[in-house]
């Protein structure tokens, strides 16, 4: 049965052992929290279209379209216990877009997919990939570093670690860093780093800090607070190393430009370089709209 935390959870693959590692920590929540998976694999078959003559595109896709459906399954099958089970969508599109619209198409809670990879027939996904979708959606983002793959260790979430900067979007990461905790009996660690005029106030920060913490994250969850002072995005990864977190959950607020909307420097640090899963809880940016998927 369903903890009501993660209902719905979108899997984007690309069949590869990266994939293979974001799955497992798919198949982890489907144990502990009884969620749904569904996986995604995209490829775009209209490189067909560019390999071979038209002709050759329109009497094939089809056929390509139906053996990358079975390849799909297949995968599901031979790597999703019998148990979990798993809903699978093949998509004849760009990654980043067919994510973003699937996401949105089924009404998903949060996305786990891997930041480094390949994808298709000897077509390389980037970690690029990662960043578009995050820029692009503001459901919750789970991604997962191929740097994990060294280690054989069974999956387990004790000690979760969430960096925070006293905004609205902060407090929204809190909430569902205590909610992760509490699901998982995990420990939170919530962190704050001063930077520039905070430094000065570094003794002051230390005492805002545990008023600031909503008093319901104090009340159900099992924490502790940090505060440092420095450059953010390293000494989150560093805190990280030294209390042994086996998640991070950090928010990030779309900000507009031009016509497109970015998440910061210090999120996208994070995200690339942290050894652990990083679960990134967003915030649309004002007057921005959903984007369009085609």
């Amino acid at each position: 049965m369903s903890s009501g935390l993660f209902e719905r959870i979108l899997v984007p693959t690309d069949l590869s052992r990266f994939g293979d590692l974001a799955l497992r920590y798919a198949v982890y929540f489907n144990e502990r929290l009884g969620s749904r998976l569904t996986l995604l694999y995209a490829e775009e078959i209209s490189w067909l279209a560019v390999e071979h003559p038209a002709g050759y595109y329109y009497q094939n896709v089809a056929e390509a379209r139906l053996a990358l459906t079975r390849r799909l399954h297949e995968y599901a099958v031979s790597h999703i216990p019998q148990a979990a089970g798993a809903a699978t969508i093949f998509e004849d599109d760009a990654p980043e877009s067919a994510i973003v619209r699937a996401g949105l198409d089924i009404d998903a809670d949060l996305i786990i997919m891997g930041t480094h990879g390949r994808r298709g027939i000897g077509r390389a996904l980037l970690g690029s990939v990662t960043e578009r979708v995050l820029h692009q959606t503001d459901i919750p983002a789970m991604t997962v570093n191929p740097s994990l793959l060294e280690s054989n260790a069974a999956i387990d979430i004790r000690t979760v670690l969430c960096p925070v900067n006293f905004t609205d979007v902060a407090r929204t990461a809190v909430a569902q860093a205590s909610a992760m905790a509490e699901s998982f009996e995990a420990q939170l660690v919530v962190m704050h780093v001063c930077e520039g005029v905070e430094v000065r106030l570094f003794s002051n920060v230390e005492e805002q800090f545990g008023r600031w913490i909503d008093p319901a994250v104090r009340a159900r969850t099992r924490y502790k607070e940090v505060v440092v002072h420095g450059d953010a995005a390293a000494l989150v990864l560093e805190v990280a190393g030294q209390v042994g977190a086996d998640l991070l959950v950090i928010g990030a607020q779309h900000k507009r430009f031009a016509e497109a909307t970015v998440i910061g420097t210090t999120t996208e640090r994070i995200t690339r370089f942290a050894k652990q899963p990083v679960m990134t809880v967003i915030r649309k940016a004002i007057g921005a709209k959903t984007p369009a998927i085609s």
